[in-house]
């Protein structure tokens, strides 16, 4: 049978977020549009974190931090499972993976970051693209070049005279983390069953961490690419094969396509007004301004508030105050502080 790119597919397979400044209430309301019923609620957090309150509903997890007055902070973990059950969520919701994440930067009242998304690729062809024994051989013979420079290989006991096999390529703490494995033997591990009755399943996971995995769920919510086009652009921009005569490895070439690159950066620095400004312009909000400024100059607000009207009321997030005072500190203009203090929210409890 041909090996056919119709036989691929992409999925996320794992998702963290962290919302500062930001209640449990507002996460599940406001980002995951559920309501708060729907969850437990109990007094456990994740070891060596400030979290101390869960609330769960499914495999939808969400931890706060509700003891301390001084402080508001949601940590949102979705497994593979609760991947699936958020995404027929957002399908009854006539939503996507993309209009979740634009709300998640869109929303303005406080900072959102991803410290880990999974993406995985399954290959269900019955002759696959490649096997996870030809790219550790690869590997093995510098025959490769990555983002990540690390690699490794596992095989565990499948059968007599067979092992379930897994390429990672890149340290296990590494912002990008590549993961080669058959799921099929996994599966056939896990539910008992006999290979004869699976068919072939080959995974590619691709684990973004930090900067990368906030800049990817940024570009599955704005670049208006389809998730798989992202996904093998990065794998075309991260991670090559070659063979011994320095040629691209054909099939792993097939698998990738004729996509685009596409290049992440990720840089120490915490974020800044420059990215801010940054955020203004793709996420729209600056359109939203300049419709407001349309309506009022044309006198057809009708019951809607000017911009002029709205500004005086709102304050800045401390996050966001924080960035004021650094980028006025830089400019020797230490005469704005206590003005931005002055306009910056105070923790409600």
């Amino acid at each position: 049978m041909k090996t056919s790119r119709k036989n691929l597919s992409v999925l996320i397979d794992w998702l963290t977020i962290i919302f500062e400044e930001t209640d449990a209430y507002t996460v599940i309301r406001d980002y995951l549009d559920l309501p708060i019923e729907a969850f437990e609620k109990d007094y456990r957090g994740i070891q060596y974190k400030e979290y101390d309150t869960r609330y769960t509903f499914g495999q939808i997890v969400l931890f706060s931090i509700e003891e301390q007055s001084d402080k508001q902070e949601c940590y949102l973990t979705l497994s593979g499972e609760g991947c699936r059950q958020f995404e027929k969520h957002l399908g009854r919701m006539n939503q996507t993976w993309e209009s979740f994440f634009k709300n998640c930067f869109s929303y303005s009242d406080s900072i959102v970051r991803m410290t880990r998304v999974d993406v995985a690729i399954d290959d269900k062809n019955e002759v696959p693209f490649f096997t996870i024994k030809e790219l550790y051989k690869k590997c093995e013979n510098e025959l490769y070049q990555s983002i990540s420079e690390t690699h490794s290989y596992h095989d565990s006991k499948f059968s007599l005279n067979d092992g379930a096999k897994t390429l990672y390529i890149g340290a296990r703490k590494s912002r990008v983390r590549f993961r080669f494995y058959d799921k099929d033997k996994e599966q056939a591990l896990k539910q008992k069953l006999s290979m004869v009755n699976l068919k072939s399943w080959k995974r590619t996971e691709i684990q973004l961490r930090d900067e990368y995995a906030t800049q990817m769920c940024q570009q599955i919510a704005f670049s208006q690419k389809s998730l798989g086009s992202l996904i093998f652009g990065f794998l075309k921009a991260s991670l090559t094969f070659h063979t011994e005569t320095g040629e691209l490895y054909r099939p792993w070439q097939r698998f990738i396509g004729s996509v685009e690159p596409l290049k992440l950066k990720a840089t120490n620095e915490t974020t800044t007004l420059h990215d801010t400004q940054n955020w203004l312009e793709t996420g729209g909000v600056l359109s939203i301004l300049k419709g407001f400024k349309l309506l009022e100059e044309s006198h057809a607000l009708g019951d809607l508030q000017s911009v002029e009207q709205l500004i005086p009321q709102a304050l800045f997030s401390r996050s966001f105050s924080q960035k004021l005072v650094a980028h006025v500190s830089m400019l020797n203009r230490i005469d704005l502080v206590k003005q931005i203090q002055d306009q910056t929210k105070k923790a409600e409890f």
